[in-house]
């Protein structure tokens, strides 16, 4: 529950304040894989991307121990509650581990691990799939695999990614963004695949964009909000071999869904807008209902034996008791609210060619006017001016800049160029690497 409370905060206090807080929090040896997360997470939005990196691959060490559960686990969870259990993160929360790694290890110039990451994913997600076809399967992780293909110039890896994160979209009746419609035209059409390159232009109704080397690509990675923190709530159930109702604890999401706030930005005379590549509201909520019945029919069984055995050492079975026995098994239940809990409630991007240059982000004169005129929600924009001044290179010491604020950045772009600029929504920063 401290943890849920924590998550909350980021929308108000910087990552850093919130990772000290964390920090000082002590847990048990079960809850290890939670906190690592969010350690990690935290770590990559103030920028301390290595050691976010170091915590999130020792969490999923960790996962792989502990999925082999044990037999003492197994009946503390049965006898007293699901919180005795280690925590294992969801199929979905295990897909986003190794999508964050892929986002840390371009951010830090590492591509050729950033590929390795990417396998591994492909690895899990063929084991995910033989539950079902969509679990743990996020448009998202197949996107950047595709970006990291083309990054290596793997072209026919990148459009199998890129078809997969079209197909998975699809499942989820996501509508298919203009940046992935355009991966698509754009792989197609340079691997020579005529049948389905006709297809994408009939189906979007564009061709694909000609590769302008006089032009660099800035991609964009917008992490939006927090995602929701799971809650209790008890429900009764009467049970005919009792004769008499017990009270479940189960774990669920509020209904009430997050909006998607997209990140907007300007360059030249023309407007973009960051898209959704995944809805991760969608995907935490879509893990929990898979685990609903497992949930509930673990909870019935164990209020059941919680009774029967009480009834038993107590030699009696009276309406009087029942009560008390209800009353006292449900002091000691309590529902598996455990979640990574500092996730982004969506992921989205933008690809852009940008002319050489410099462009700032939020110049004094378009932070004034948006706020005029967007009543205050300018921290919401992500504003890009080119200005006219010879483009400068970036550091030599260093291709990473550190946590700039949004309106101190200076992107300096150049001819055949790719520029990688990271922005957690709720920090207000931009992380960039020049590749």
């Amino acid at each position: 529950m401290r943890v849920n409370s924590l998550a909350s905060q980021l929308e108000s206090d910087p990552p850093e304040q919130v990772l000290s807080k964390l920090e000082k929090i002590a847990f048990p040896e079960r809850d290890r894989v939670q906190f690592l997360l969010n350690y990690g997470i935290l770590k990559s939005l103030s920028g301390d991307f290595e050691a976010s990196i170091k915590d999130i691959q020792t969490a999923k060490k960790v996962i792989q121990q502990v999925e082999a559960i044990s037999v003492s686990e197994n009946i503390g969870a049965v006898t007293v509650n699901d919180t005795l259990k280690s925590y294992v993160a969801t199929p979905g929360e295990q897909m986003l581990i190794h999508q964050i790694l892929v986002t840390n290890y371009l951010l830090t110039g590492q591509l050729n691990e950033a590929r390795v990451e990417v396998l591994q994913a492909q690895v899990k997600a063929k084991k995910f799939a033989e539950t079902s076809e969509m679990t743990g399967r996020l448009a998202s992780m197949e996107y950047l695999a595709g970006l990291v293909y083309e990054l290596l110039n793997e072209v026919d890896s990148a459009m199998i990614s890129y078809r997969n994160a079209a197909r998975f979209m699809k499942k989820r009746e996501m509508d298919i963004p203009s940046v992935l419609q355009n991966s698509l035209l754009r792989c197609s059409y340079s691997l020579g695949l005529k049948n389905e390159y006709k297809k994408y232009v009939k189906l979007y109704g564009k061709k694909a964009d000609r590769v302008d080397t006089k032009k660099g690509e800035l991609t964009v990675i917008f992490w939006d909000g927090i995602v929701s923190a799971k809650k209790q709530n008890f429900i009764t159930v009467y049970v005919p071999k009792l004769e008499h109702n017990v009270t479940l604890a189960l774990p669920y999401y509020s209904d009430q869904t997050k909006l998607i706030n997209p990140l907007t930005f300007t360059a030249g005379d023309k407007v973009y807008n960051t898209v959704p590549i995944e809805n991760v509201e969608k995907i935490v909520r879509e893990d929990l209902e898979a685990q609903q019945k497992v949930i509930y029919s673990t909870a019935l069984a164990r209020m059941i034996t919680k009774h029967l055995a009480i009834k038993m050492s107590q030699g009696q079975n009276t309406e009087g008791l029942s009560i008390l026995l209800n009353i006292a098994s449900v002091l000691t239940e309590a529902a598996d609210v455990r979640s990574w809990n500092m996730l982004p409630s969506s992921i989205q991007v933008a690809r852009v060619r940008l002319a050489p240059g410099r462009y700032q982000l939020f110049p004094s004169k378009v932070k004034e006017k948006i706020a005029a005129e967007k009543n205050n929600l300018w921290d919401k924009l992500f504003s890009i001016t080119q200005l006219k001044d010879k483009a400068e290179e970036p550091s030599l010491s260093t291709s990473i800049v550190k946590g700039k604020k949004l309106d101190e950045f200076m992107l300096d772009i150049k001819a055949g160029q790719k520029v990688l600029l990271f922005i957690p929504g709720v920090t207000n920063r931009v992380y960039s690497h020049y590749m």
